[in-house]
């Protein structure tokens, strides 16, 4: 006798009136001010460099971003065929995040929303339109982000000098985050807003875009401007390719654009390490004539540069993570190698990769593992933008973002439920996930 299998058909039909009721209700503004929320909270937990213990809550935000976007769902429509390669990365990857909070129990409450409540949340932006699901991204950030950008300008006016300026930020790498998020995604609505005609959003959200923009530069942050210099390159370069025939004119523009950022990168990278000689050099001169302590420390127009100088000791750390990796991580995230190695006292440092950073925290496997599904979006993100340059004006979303995170991956530990970054990357993750063929109406 043949075996009767279960007809789901009408529990989804159930749960397409109950969520077509809300619908009614929760509609994409609700959604709009959900991922603000998700968004604003991140950038709070940037701002305030809460401790590990805080992410827990991050757990109770994304529950309940699930059930917002639950009732944003579009009623009637057949569930969407998941692309089975980012899949089994991501749950491979976050499967092995649980097992080291199996040894860690720390990273238990960083690795059950990756592994939970955001696929839930892919699941049900994948089922939306793209286009109403990345508007909301957008503006969700930006409306997550510029609040903290103006309590900073009214609190703590623009200074220009070494170290850089971090308003009401706990330094000016987590103020620059804010802003590259602020800045790609007000930048994006406002191309949006040009190309189909709303003028003036557009200009209001390029007015937001160069706000923060400029806050970046004074961030003076060099993992910042290479972040925002490489995202604007690769959508500049992106966008003329796709939308313009004779991009000559424009290509050049870019790569005066390229040239400028270039030699403020320099600029930056040079006036922090002479600024850094100064102080060592004014110290052990401090020590020899209060202690008799040797200077063995070089005149500051006499010190030569290193990996470490024009890395801000982040090589040093990278090479200390690579020859202390294990299968299955570490109870906490600072490199306590290298803080034992370079006497660095209560100085406290992680990774500061994104990638090296899992590899460490969580284990080499998930390290592998993470590369492999951030690649696999970076070259998906491309074939999205691609397909439908001419279609949507927010294809090039999931590739900025993309962008965004690899850049600031390489030089800050920025994947984790709570990172802003990590959020912003997380969130355009819906329609990669997608398989072929399946296209949202």
């Amino acid at each position: 006798m043949k075996r009767q299998s279960i007809d789901g058909s009408g529990l989804l039909g159930l749960y397409d009136r109950v969520t077509g009721i809300f619908n009614e209700i929760f509609d994409a503004r609700l959604l709009t001010l959900a991922l603000a929320a998700l968004e604003g909270y991140c950038c709070l937990f940037t701002q305030r460099k809460f401790p590990m213990r805080w992410m827990v809550f991050v757990l109770f935000g994304m529950v309940l971003l699930m059930f917002v976007t639950l009732t944003a769902r579009i009623p009637g429509r057949k569930p969407t065929r998941f692309r089975r390669s980012m899949a089994v990365l991501w749950f491979a990857l976050h499967g092995m995040m649980v097992v080291s909070g199996l040894f860690f129990e720390d990273w238990l409450s960083e690795s059950v929303p990756l592994l939970i409540c955001y696929p839930i949340v892919f699941s049900v932006l994948c089922s939306r339109e793209d286009d109403d699901t990345l508007r909301c991204v957008l503006r969700g950030a930006l409306l997550g982000t510029m609040p903290f950008l103006i309590m900073t300008w009214i609190r703590k006016p623009l200074t220009w000098g070494y170290p850089g300026y971090r308003g009401i930020f706990y330094d000016a790498n987590t103020l620059s985050m804010c802003c590259i998020v602020a800045a790609t995604s007000a930048f994006l609505l406002a191309y949006a807003g040009i190309r189909d005609g709303r003028k003036t959003a557009g200009l209001i959200s390029l007015l937001c875009g160069v706000g923060a923009a400029v806050t970046l530069v004074f961030t003076m942050s060099r993992s910042g401007l290479l972040a925002f210099g490489g995202v604007a390159v690769i959508l500049t370069g992106a966008i003329l390719a796709g939308t313009v025939r004779r991009p000559g004119r424009a290509m050049a523009l870019l790569f005066v654009l390229v040239a400028a950022l270039a030699v403020l990168g320099w600029r930056f990278t040079k006036e922090k390490i002479y600024e850094a000689a100064v102080e060592d050099y004014e110290l052990a001169v401090y020590n020899h004539e209060t202690y008799g302590n040797p200077i063995t420390v070089p005149k500051p127009e006499e010190r030569e540069l290193s990996m470490d100088d024009l890395t801000s000791d982040r090589w040093g750390i990278w090479q200390t993570v690579l020859h202390h990796l294990t299968w299955n991580g570490h109870p906490s995230s600072i490199v306590q190698e290298w803080v034992a190695k370079d006497g660095a006292g209560d100085r406290r440092f992680n990774a500061h990769n994104a990638f090296l950073g899992v590899a460490y925290n969580n284990g080499w496997i998930a390290g592998l593992l993470l590369v492999a599904y951030t690649v696999l979006s970076f070259v998906l993100s491309l074939r999205y933008y691609w397909k439908r340059r001419r279609q949507s004006a927010f294809a090039a979303t999931p590739l900025a973002f993309c962008t965004v995170f690899i850049l600031v991956g390489m030089f800050e530990s920025v994947y984790a439920p709570f990172s802003l970054i990590g959020c912003s990357f997380l969130l355009v993750q819906a329609p990669l996930w997608r398989a072929d063929g399946e296209e949202a109406a």
